[in-house]
């Protein structure tokens, strides 16, 4: 039973068992529950993104297009593009976090009782209620009237008629569930398919060294984010309190998985007629990124 299922069993089986909720709620241990208050608490895994071979990204770094191989193959030897330094890959984190917040809590109720049309005294707890008329009177008829009618004619009409209950109480409860993603600038996004596509494959590692692929300087990126920064902005999203609730009985934020994924970029020097060209491929896809995203990889590798 995960602690979603036993918040509800206990709250359910006490309830059944003290048979009102001011016991139950003194009965209820303090509010917070779930590893979300305290990031601290949460452990993290960590996978990286495993990228495609060296010799596949120096392939498509020589000749990201087919205009380029096709002109390649009409040049002299010596004008044709060539690598001329060791790749660079370069690792951006990105972090993904999933879970929900649960809160019980009582609050004060006021019910409109509706009972039927031959009805003409209620008495509850030993006590009469004032029977009202419901708001079907024309406008043109003056409230005064209106009010004297309410407490006096409903007995003689066959208007529907309700009687006022304002001393209720109410177990209530609010729930949310989420994800979230957030890139190392900062991005923020709800599906993590946008960010990291299914068919790149992965593998979880727990040490950075298992970054590290022979023939190729590795480097990790700058990130403006941190486990408790992501943790802080999930709950800023996910965590919505009751408004003057009579009392919380039972608050819960439980993060079901965090991850800190690694995605590869990777940086060959090629050289073309005499120019140096940087290139930047993803190494997960081996596919050229958009303009952005190579601007943001050359200046984390001060290109």
């Amino acid at each position: 039973m995960n602690l979603q299922e036993s918040a509800r069993a206990y709250i359910a089986s006490r309830l059944q068992e003290v048979g009102t909720l001011d016991k139950l709620a003194e009965e209820m241990p303090g509010p917070r529950r779930g590893n979300g208050w305290e990031s601290s608490k949460i452990d993290e895994a960590v996978i990286r993104v495993i990228p495609q071979s060296l010799d596949k990204l120096a392939r498509k770094a020589i000749r990201p297009g087919i205009s380029r191989a096709i002109v390649d193959l009409f040049r002299p030897r010596y004008v044709t593009s060539r690598i001329v330094g060791a790749p660079t890959l370069v690792y951006f984190p990105l972090w993904y976090v999933k879970g929900y917040h649960e809160c019980f809590y009582l609050r004060d109720a006021n019910y409109e009782i509706p009972v039927d049309r031959d009805v003409v005294a209620v008495e509850v707890d030993g006590e009469t209620r004032d029977l009202m008329i419901e708001e079907e009177e024309s406008k043109i008829v003056p409230e005064a009237f209106r009010r004297r009618l309410k407490r006096f004619a409903g007995l003689f009409t066959g208007q529907r008629r309700y009687f006022n209950l304002s001393d209720a109480i109410e177990l209530a409860i609010r729930y949310e569930r989420a994800e979230m993603y957030v890139t190392s600038d900062g991005r923020e996004g709800q599906v993590l398919e946008e960010a990291l596509p299914k068919n790149w494959r992965t593998q979880r590692i727990f040490d950075v060294a298992y970054l590290n692929i022979q023939g190729a300087i590795t480097k990790i990126a700058a990130s403006k984010e941190t486990k408790e920064g992501v943790v802080e902005k999930f709950r800023g999203k996910i965590v919505k309190m009751p408004e003057n609730p009579k009392q919380v009985l039972s608050n819960t934020f439980q993060i079901e998985e965090l991850t800190q994924y690694y995605i590869p970029y990777v940086h060959i020097p090629v050289l073309r007629r005499e120019r140096l060209d940087h290139v930047i491929i993803n190494a997960a896809s081996a596919e050229v990124p958009d303009e952005k995203t190579t601007s943001y990889v050359k200046r984390q590798l001060d290109l």
